[in-house]
């Protein structure tokens, strides 16, 4: 079968442009609910290239919304098996899976992306995307779920508000997982017990999915106009609301202040480092940062004057929300 047979009713459609899909290059993060879905529709619709990045195995509450998986498959790694059944959908695309924790992905893969989609369930997960599309310069296409609930944002690294811009802080449930954990996620959060499973359908995973997979479609041709705002969907009560965002000049991902190394943070003498690292949590919604001076991490118990000689230090903080260190200057208060 050619590509104009399997292709032949999207061809159709004015500005289509099919080689540019056949030459992309997708990394897709996260296999769950909302992800097996875009991989589908984007396998289907003929990607070149689709790299799956997901470390968790498959459970039976998986079986009811994510369609890429069967019951013989529990226990089995969630991107593996997912890349098997995209591969007999479609031949002709190149699958490749990591299973692996994004964070331990090498930059490279990021990089060779056209475009990143992001189809996490926690709140630490998209911030850290986020930061590593803004450090790789890659579109991103970020959607969540809730019940019957339901949001995407589209983020182009430079020119639209990323995910750490908007002022729209998620409600407390929504920052948890719309799914109870696999295998390899409980024995790294060790919280079988404590993550409640929380409401999810079948019919929200495959609309998002389809918002998302359609702005990855345009941003590959270059066809339509690119969704620039915060896309918000109440499914219950058939209500579609787009959100307008702006690019914040402080956001600490890709504010301009910081590309331009003009950020202060002032400590003061007499505080210890953990003092400031836990000023750097509340100022800037990090989870356990750690300063780093002139390639050496400091000691949480040290005070800041045996360990800051200058009036203004350059430092990094380093984080696990973040893909890049944020660099500021480390100023003594008078």
């Amino acid at each position: 079968m050619s590509d104009e047979e399997r292709y032949s009713r999207q061809m159709l459609i004015p500005g289509w442009k099919q080689e540019k899909l056949t030459n992309s290059t997708v990394v897709l993060v996260g296999a769950g609910a909302i992800g097996s879905y875009v991989a589908t529709i984007l396998v289907s619709s003929g990607i070149g290239k689709l790299i799956i990045i997901d470390f968790d195995t498959i459970e039976f509450s998986n079986l009811n919304r994510q369609l890429l998986f069967r019951d013989h498959d529990l226990g089995k790694s969630k991107s593996e098996v997912a890349a098997e059944r995209l591969r007999d959908l479609n031949p002709d695309c190149e699958i490749e899976f990591i299973h692996k924790k994004m964070e331990e992905v090498s930059v490279s893969i990021y990089e060779e992306a056209d475009v990143i989609i992001s189809c996490l369930d926690t709140f630490v997960g998209r911030r850290w995307i986020n930061s590593m599309a803004v450090r790789v310069e890659s579109p991103l296409v970020m959607g969540g779920m809730f019940a019957f609930l339901g949001n995407v944002q589209v983020i182009i690294p430079n020119e639209t508000a990323c995910f750490e811009c908007q002022p729209l802080v998620p409600e407390e449930e929504l920052a948890q997982a719309c799914t109870p954990f696999g295998e390899e996620r409980k024995k790294e959060r060790e919280e079988e017990e404590k993550e409640p499973p929380l409401p999810a359908v079948a019919t929200l995973s495959s609309i998002i999915a389809g918002f998302m997979s359609q702005e990855t479609l345009k941003l590959i041709i270059g066809i339509g106009n690119t969704l620039e705002n915060y896309l918000f969907y109440d499914g219950l009560n058939n209500a579609l609301t787009i959100i307008e965002l702006s690019r914040s000049k402080e956001c600490p991902t890709c504010g301009d202040l910081y590309k331009l190394e003009q950020v202060e943070f002032v400590v003061n003498l007499e505080e210890l480092v953990k003092d400031v690292t836990l000023r750097l949590i509340l100022t800037y919604g990090l989870a356990k940062p750690e300063i780093m001076i002139k390639g050496t991490i400091l000691n949480p118990e040290e005070s800041v004057k045996d360990v800051i000689k200058q009036s203004k230090s350059t430092a990094f903080i380093i984080d696990k929300n973040l893909a890049k260190p944020i660099k500021v200057v480390l100023q003594i208060k008078d």
